[in-house]
């Protein structure tokens, strides 16, 4: 039997954990979300490992599960869901592409940054809570500023996406039943 890797590639909050365990349901194949295999490793969020290590501690800590999941030989059939971010490490992308297949979700950028700008807050003291850390490092005055950084970011993001992926499929606002049948038919026929 052949081995199948399909590596969901799209930008924060595209759907790729939810729609990634719905197709890997529909096909019989083990889903991992790249995010939750770090933390399972290390014992901390994702989100704590950047805010206490640094960048380069979770790029390296990507790369290193890209890797240990791109030599698994326990599965033959593996869906990956990656983080938003995945574009910005080299080295993960070159472990995940000599594994499997690239599928980029792209949902319209305006629906990506509305998800990430509902999970946005003010705490007590007037600073931003639930900021990702890319945007938070280039320290927003206000949320329009973190709405303009957002659109800059997923706009570049989305075309490096466009470009990597052997398969792009687009998801317009439907159901998660109705996205995923469509990411199955568009992964069967590629």
């Amino acid at each position: 039997m052949a081995k199948d890797v399909i590596i969901l590639l799209g930008l924060k909050h595209s759907g790729k954990s939810t729609l990634g365990k719905g197709i890997a349901k529909t096909l019989g194949y083990t889903f991992y979300d790249t995010d939750y295999c770090i933390e399972e490793e290390i014992g901390m969020t994702v989100r704590e490992l950047y805010n206490q290590k640094g960048a380069g501690a979770f790029l390296k800590a990507e790369e290193e599960i890209c890797k240990k999941l791109s030599e698994n030989p326990d599965d033959v059939n593996m869906i990956i869901s990656t983080g938003g971010g995945i574009c910005d490490n080299a080295p993960a992308l070159v472990h995940l592409k000599n594994a499997g297949r690239f599928v980029f979700l792209k949902n319209d950028l305006n629906t990506s940054v509305y998800r990430v700008m509902k999970k946005i807050g003010i705490d007590e003291k007037g600073n931003f809570t639930g900021v990702p850390a890319f945007i938070r490092s280039q320290n927003p005055e206000s949320l329009e500023d973190i709405k303009k950084m957002l659109c800059a970011k997923f706009t570049e993001r989305a075309e490096l996406y466009e470009k990597i992926s052997d398969i792009t499929v687009v998801l317009p606002e439907a159901s998660i039943e109705e996205n995923t049948e469509r990411l199955v038919n568009a992964v069967k026929k590629s």
